[in-house]
């Protein structure tokens, strides 16, 4: 009779196989050097070399010492949580190291850079020069990549076992294409894969070259923000209105529920346009584009000068910013001679707390949970108002069907926008604390960190050690939506004091 795997035994040997995975993806930006073009980057082969393979067999030989030989258990309540976590952790760390290798980043700003790309945010602290080597660019663009679909998506697309469900919802993939789990991540995979391959053509067509088109496409439908320019899209050839454009759609592809596409591709248009994330999404792209484009049109081109937007430039500028921020995307069109205008700040700092759908790569709340909880606050003065006889059914239409929306449900979606805020406002305040600044731009920062969004105000690029690690963790905690943190430091702290959970 074999023996059982449980427990922490049973945690070890899952996170062997993201190790394995972990390794596998430092060293995929070495396929890079089979371009002649591109030879030049042999110089920092080891770099990836040495922590992609000690990785990768360590790893392997983490799952066939604790768990391969054995009966598999089910993980008790929350450990799942911790083995989340702890898989993320290893693999922002381990990722973190090529970037130490090079020498021109420190400790902290490697793991700032990993966890910006991990978290498919964009903030980042690569020097300038390091924007030459195609090899670190590509790299984070592979970061992003993996990160942007989930860690868990992809180790449950090649392999699926009883336990893979929990860990699969633990990362925020709360939705299956079809019963089959394994079968589910892999059409997502390959529909993830699909829009980035039609990204990286159209950006092609626009005059990008293969490479910027590859990369750029990558970052935009894992709404990472990323780019291989030092400058930005600015640095990129080809036809500047057009790459953005494409920019644009790709960022809705990928901040849309993968659900809402699987619909899409078997032809159930009229569903899909019914759908509450859809409806929700529609009511804020016309509340929210009017006031961008009249932040823009009233606001001078740089401070202290008269030089105003025309209609042209804040329709384009405004549209692009806010299709960035509420993708969670963050990239800028905004020219570096031109400012985003202050008022501007805030809708953007609202748009970054929305995010986009769930079971995207988008970050922030998500438009099912805002959609709902607005929902739930009109049945609530609905109810109120009316006869206490009538009793009103409340329902959502969600994935071509009507869903009814429990209490429990409302109470959840209100719990999480409120525990999302507060975790908001008390990373701002240590920011502005810890870096000596003010505390509305210290609002944007972080919420632009916990979101995923990436597009910054300047203070991750000069910021200190202490604002760097408040903003990991930011970065970190909204991957991961926040909760999973949670219960895994939960259940941890009841496993030291030796205490149950129930």
């Amino acid at each position: 009779m074999k023996k059982i795997a449980s427990g922490y035994r049973l945690i070890l040997g899952y996170l062997g196989i993201f190790l394995a995975m972990t390794g596998v993806i430092i060293l995929l930006p070495l396929i890079l050097l089979l371009v002649p073009a591109y030879r030049d980057d042999v110089v920092y082969a080891w770099n990836f070399l040495i922590p992609g393979l000690a990785t990768l067999v360590g790893g392997i030989l983490l799952f066939f010492f604790m768990i391969a030989k054995r009966e598999r258990a089910k993980l008790q309540k929350h450990q799942d949580s911790i083995l989340l976590v702890s898989l993320w952790l290893f693999a922002i760390v381990i990722s973190a190291v090529p970037f130490l290798m090079s020498g021109k980043m420190g400790f902290t700003e490697s793991i700032f850079e990993s966890t910006s790309g991990y978290a498919s945010v964009g903030l980042t602290r690569l020097p300038l020069e390091m924007y030459d080597s195609h090899i670190y660019t590509f790299y984070r663009a592979v970061l992003q990549f993996f990160g942007g679909v989930g860690l868990v998506l992809i180790v449950t697309s090649a392999i699926s076992d009883r336990y893979g469900l929990q860990l699969y919802t633990a990362e925020g993939h709360n939705d299956r294409l079809i019963p089959n789990l394994g079968k589910s991540a892999r059409i997502i995979l390959v529909m993830y894969v699909a829009f980035i391959v039609l990204g990286m053509g159209a950006l092609m067509i626009a005059g990008v070259d293969w490479f910027d088109a590859l990369t750029h496409s990558i970052s935009s439908i894992a709404t990472g923000g990323f780019s291989s320019k030092a400058n930005g899209m600015a640095g990129y050839s080809g036809n500047q209105l057009a790459i953005e454009i494409i920019t644009c759609v790709l960022m809705v592809l990928g901040a849309t529920n993968f659900v809402l596409h699987f619909m899409l591709m078997l032809g159930r248009f009229k569903k899909v346009g019914k759908d509450i994330e859809i409806k929700t999404f529609a009511i804020i792209v016309l509340l929210f584009i009017p006031l961008m484009f009249f932040a823009f049109f009233t606001s001078a081109v740089a401070p202290n000068m008269d030089q105003h937007y025309s209609a042209a430039e804040s329709f384009r500028y405004g549209t692009f910013t806010f299709i960035s921020c509420i993708t969670t995307t963050g990239y800028s069109n905004v020219p570096s001679n031109f400012v985003i205008p202050s008022v501007a700040f805030l809708l953007l700092t609202i748009c970054n707390v929305i995010g986009g759908g769930m079971g995207s790569t988008a970050g922030g709340i998500k438009f099912y949970r805002l959609g709902v909880a607005a929902k739930s606050y009109y049945w609530t003065l609905k109810e109120r108002l009316s006869s206490k006889r009538i009793i009103y059914p409340n329902y959502v239409y969600r994935y071509g069907e009507l869903k009814e929306v429990t209490k429990n449900e409302s109470n959840e979606a209100f719990g999480y926008i409120l525990l999302y805020i507060l975790v908001m406002l008390v990373g701002a305040f240590l920011v502005s604390i810890c870096g000596g600044e003010t505390f509305g731009d210290s609002l944007f920062e972080f919420s632009t960190a916990l979101s995923g969004t990436g597009l910054s105000n300047g203070i991750s690029a000069r910021a200190n050690p202490a604002v760097m690690w408040v903003l990991n963790v930011g970065m970190f905690a909204g991957r991961l939506e926040i909760l999973a943190v949670f219960y895994a430091a939960y259940r941890m702290v009841r496993d030291v004091f030796r205490k149950e959970t129930y």
